[in-house]
């Protein structure tokens, strides 16, 4: 019997990236903003595929559909995504006690707006995002238990580098490399003023 791809979906990205190791150097540590968290997501699409590309492993097909919009890379498949897993109870969300970044407040809005959904932006407070002890278990058992111990290594790694610097530092990157995602940003000049 042909085995299933267990990546099908910005789902198990997103559980494969709240279990993984971070800066602290310790499994399940969450991920602050959905910003970031979108982000991560498509640098997983654009630059670690490769090291998951195998058909029992990543269903490439699958992977979400990202575009060039307001705010750099984004795609309503990881937004509806992030809404199952918290409505299912896979991932936790934690309000923090932090001044909103401005980024973060920006895509926010956009798709509050795109979704039809209205919250007054004054309300809009920072989120961190950590897997569930249900998400915890379902990843251990369907995902975690089929990669490799150098796929997991990958995973530690790319989730250290993109949890240890600032969400700006993050988009800078994001916005260099892949110029064609930040066509339509409203907030390119600023960020990539220092590379001009």
């Amino acid at each position: 019997m042909k085995k299933s791809p267990l990546i099908k979906s910005s789902k198990e990205i997103i559980l494969l990236l709240l279990y993984a190791k971070g800066k602290t150097n310790k499994l399940y540590e969450p991920i602050d903003g959905r910003t970031r968290l979108m982000k991560m997501v498509f640098l997983f699409k654009e630059e670690l595929k490769i090291y998951f590309n195998n058909k029992s492993i990543l269903d490439t097909s699958s992977l979400p559909d990202f575009s060039a919009y307001d705010f750099g890379p984004f795609s309503y498949d990881v937004l509806n995504d992030i809404e199952f897993l918290k409505t299912n109870e896979f991932i936790s969300v934690k309000t923090l006690e932090e001044e909103p970044i401005p980024e973060e407040i920006f895509e926010y809005n956009q798709w509050e707006n795109e979704v039809n959904v209205k919250i007054d932006n004054e309300t809009y407070i920072p989120e961190e995002y950590s897997l569930s002890n249900l998400g915890i278990e379902f990843t251990e058992k369907k995902l975690i238990s089929e990669l490799t111990i150098e796929q997991e290594n990958i995973l530690n790694e790319f989730k250290k580098r993109c949890t240890e610097v600032s969400l700006r530092t993050l988009l800078k990157y994001v916005y260099k490399s892949y110029p064609k995602m930040i066509t339509k940003s409203k907030i390119r000049d600023e960020i990539l003023k220092e590379y001009y």
